[in-house]
């Protein structure tokens, strides 16, 4: 087993996915609304990656946030643009790029709980901000919950997501896997390849456009470079959220007023 990045090599633990099960379960008995999706965000954050020679799986940290929720405040300045660097290879670029708009960078998984808990506040946020054209969104799809739920639900999703891209529709495949009514049952259950398919229908796609594209999996090294390079950039926890390059404290940002404020305050 590899050293899990940034943290010491833990002690032997139990089925990570009764541990992944057990947290989200705690989790959920809180009130979600407001603020407290900060606290769902910093809590769940505390699932470091680390990775074995077979696949990717999550180290429980409990009551620690993570560094990538951590590392700024609402307050810390943020950087330019440029600070962003280019967008590497797997990246789904929304927004107005290359015109020294801010940049916000969002890595998620589609199975990722938290994610999905975080969306319900900062998922219509974007989406304005998207709308506006004055910011550049690159998505992060990562998939490094296949390993550890062991099924590929997250490299499938993700592959639909490219090809939704190419229709241009990739917001909308993106909200629908985020619907709570899409979710599944329980962590683990994943995404058959009908239900997919049905939300490519719900996303507004050409679904027999977006099926052969699928099928093809043509988008399979882009689906692997938007984990790997995530993971070699030093994400390791989702979701991860950063602007010009610096990381955001998800609760700093909605006391503050939310995403939109906020970037508009670091414009």
């Amino acid at each position: 087993m590899t050293q899990p990045l940034g943290f010491p090599p833990p002690p032997a633990q139990p089925d990570p996915v009764a541990r992944l099960q057990a947290e989200v379960a705690k989790l959920r008995t809180l009130a979600f609304g407001g603020l407290a999706v900060g606290l769902v965000a910093t809590a769940l954050a505390g699932f470091a990656l680390m990775r074995t020679p077979q696949a990717a799986v999550v180290q429980a940290v409990p009551g620690q946030s993570s560094p990538a929720q951590a590392a700024a405040t609402a307050s810390e300045p943020i950087g330019k643009p440029a600070d962003a660097g280019a967008a590497p290879s797997g990246t789904i670029i929304l927004g107005t790029p290359n015109q020294g708009h801010p940049v916000l960078d969002i890595y998620e998984d589609f199975q990722c709980p938290a994610c999905a808990q975080v969306e319900k506040t900062f998922g219509p946020q974007v989406d304005a901000l998207i709308a506006s054209g004055q910011v550049e969104v690159r998505y992060h799809a990562m998939s490094f919950l296949d390993g550890m739920l062991r099924n590929d639900s997250s490299v499938r999703a993700a592959n639909g997501g490219f090809c939704a891209n190419e229709q241009g529709r990739f917001p909308a495949w993106h909200d629908t896997l985020f619907a709570p009514a899409n979710r599944p049952p329980k962590e683990g259950d994943g995404w058959t390849d009908a239900q997919l398919t049905a939300f490519a229908q719900q996303s507004g796609l050409d679904v027999t456009a977006w099926s052969t594209c699928v099928a093809s999996k043509k988008y399979a090294g882009a689906v692997s470079d938007a984990n790997q390079l995530s993971i070699a950039a030093g994400v390791n926890a989702t979701p991860t959220y950063k602007l010009n390059g610096t990381s955001l404290n998800l609760n700093a940002v909605a006391a503050a007023g939310g995403l939109v404020k906020f970037v508009e305050a670091n414009r």
